[in-house]
């Protein structure tokens, strides 16, 4: 059986928010852009009280989406875009479903960290889409005691046609407390912004 790749939870150290929002939601920043990549941000309120983070990536891809699909879904290019990763492995459970695992190693203040992801590629006419979410399992931990990533939730969505691609990442974060903004924030967005730029790179290798 071919092994496939999780959609990793990039939005690092945060737990996931899936609460509906309130309407009149602000407008998304652009925090960077380069490369046929955007990166946007926003602060939103949820409609249980609760203030989080929204992110989005939209990335344009010189290859066909075949190529995209064919990165996203094979084990063997997991450590080659997936940035400040230990260690990554799946377990297929599904024809179009896996759980998956990756360590991550964060600079300090940051601690390490782990999480694993139900993952579900769904097919239509306007393309496919993979979903993710936390799963309840430790298969892969071999008892170490480290710090979980919860509670997570978002997507992927690919789409295009021939030899360009159109790839997009949203999530909606709650972040941790403890560390202040102005420390987290710079180290997060390095980590999403070098983990995009490999990911298309990879693409567009193959």
């Amino acid at each position: 059986m071919k092994l496939i790749l999780l959609s990793i939870p990039l939005y690092i150290l945060s737990t996931f928010s899936t609460a509906p929002t309130l309407p009149h939601s602000p407008e998304f920043e652009l925090i960077k852009e380069g490369n046929g990549i955007q990166f946007f941000e926003r602060w939103i309120i949820m409609e249980d009280g609760t203030k989080s983070r929204e992110v989005k990536f939209t990335m344009e891809i010189q290859a066909p989406s075949s190529n995209v699909l064919e990165v996203l879904t094979n084990e063997k290019f997991g450590e080659k875009w997936n940035e400040n990763t230990l260690d990554y492995k799946i377990k297929a459970i599904g024809k179009q479903s896996w759980i998956s695992y990756i360590k991550y190693s964060f600079p300090f203040p940051l601690s390490d960290r782990e999480c694993y992801l139900y993952n579900e590629l769904v097919e239509n006419k306007d393309g496919k889409t993979i979903f993710f979410k936390s799963a309840p399992t430790r298969i892969f931990s071999n008892g170490e005691n480290i710090v979980q990533m919860e509670g997570l939730k978002g997507r992927w969505v690919i789409g295009g046609k021939n030899s360009q691609s159109l790839l997009r990442y949203h999530i909606i974060s709650v972040p941790e407390e403890g560390l202040p903004r102005w420390i987290v924030d710079p180290i997060i967005r390095k980590n999403l912004w070098a983990t995009m730029e490999n990911l298309k790179r990879t693409i567009e290798e193959i």
